[in-house]
């Protein structure tokens, strides 16, 4: 008994860096600090937008290659000499990680919306960029 999860444990834990290299290539970019609105400067707010669309610019592009480097795996496992389909544990990783990139985005793009919102109310004079 003990031997079977000994073994199962061993698989899962040799699988996971397998699974995990397919999608080396794809680096998921780091979300820019969050800025306090309301004593930021306009040169502040104006780097906070540069930095935000950086952002989802790269997060675009690292969801790009983690969906392109899927249909690739998809590709050589269907033109591979036992034609296996690949496995599902792939689609899943993939759809994980673009998933926890785009609710990253969502958040970053909402931090810098309510830091341009208390910017503003804080300094009526002046719009945020």
């Amino acid at each position: 008994m003990v031997r079977k999860y000994l073994f199962a444990s061993a698989f899962v834990l040799a699988a996971t860096p397998a699974l995990a290299a397919g999608f080396d290539d794809c680096t998921a970019p780091y979300a820019p600090a969050a800025l306090n609105g309301k004593t930021a400067t306009e040169e502040q707010m104006k780097h906070a937008l540069s930095d935000v669309k950086d952002f989802i610019k790269w997060s675009d592009d690292y969801q790009d290659c983690v969906n392109n480097t899927l249909i690739a795996m998809k590709k050589a496992a269907t033109k591979s000499k036992d034609k296996q389909p690949l496995d599902p544990a792939y689609q899943t990783e993939a759809e994980d990680r673009i998933h926890k990139n785009q609710l990253l985005k969502e958040k970053v793009a909402a931090e810098f919306n309510t830091a341009a919102k208390d910017y503003n109310d804080t300094h009526p004079s002046t719009k945020s960029p």
